[in-house]
């Protein structure tokens, strides 16, 4: 069954990159790795012991690990497109999916507004928290070089029923944002949990880029 999750993002984000994605709640292509992200032979596990394959994202000089059988489109993210990255085996963006996560970088919103991309992430967050209702959690930063993390959680009253996780990434060198969004079935978040935070913290970002 699809979900509206991404239409509904476009409502809380209302960034540019996400100006002409579909309204529904779209998936990758082929099961196999497409060209533009390239497998690579280290690989590391969860906690849960699902093993993990690091895939180069080259158009952004950035890394993803995920679980070998997931499917990975890579998009075309210097265009505004977004990679998909789901644990079902979809055949093209129309098919429905409940686990994965999507990944969108924005070049030009901090700019536009005037603003440092960490000011400018931190505000889309706000508002996007917000929007979420009561039950979202609070927005937390960290910092890592130059990169500032901009992190909250919320549950998406849709069929089935979703936790969803969004990250803003923010870097002032270069003024640009990520944002990742990260959804599970919300009767497996426990068990689910784990192999999230191993696959966000898997993420690799060029701080230069």
């Amino acid at each position: 069954m699809r979900t509206a999750l991404i239409g509904l993002l476009l409502v809380f984000l209302g960034t540019r990159s996400w100006a002409e994605r579909p309204t529904t709640n779209t998936a990758a292509a082929p099961t196999e790795v497409m060209s533009g992200a390239s497998p690579s032979p280290s690989s590391a596990k969860t906690g849960d012991q699902t093993e993990l394959e690091e895939s180069s994202l080259p158009e952004i000089h950035g890394k993803i690990s995920l679980p070998k059988d997931w499917t990975l489109l890579p998009g075309k993210l210097l265009d505004g497109g977004v990679l998909l990255a789901t644990r079902e085996k979809i055949h093209d963006e129309n098919d429905p999916w409940t686990t994965g996560l999507t990944m969108s970088v924005d070049f030009t919103g901090a700019r536009d507004s005037d603003q440092k991309a960490s000011a400018y992430a931190l505000t889309l967050a706000t508002d996007a928290r917000e929007k979420a209702g009561e039950e979202a959690t609070p927005v937390t930063e960290s910092q890592s070089g130059p990169l500032r993390t901009i992190r909250f959680e919320f549950p998406l009253a849709t069929d089935p029923p979703l936790m969803v996780t969004e990250l803003l990434i923010a870097n002032d060198t270069t003024g640009t944002v990520t944002t990742i969004v990260w959804q599970m079935p919300k009767d497996e978040a426990k068990k689910l949990s784990p192999l999230r935070e191993a696959i966000l913290s898997g993420v690799k970002i060029d701080p230069s880029q």
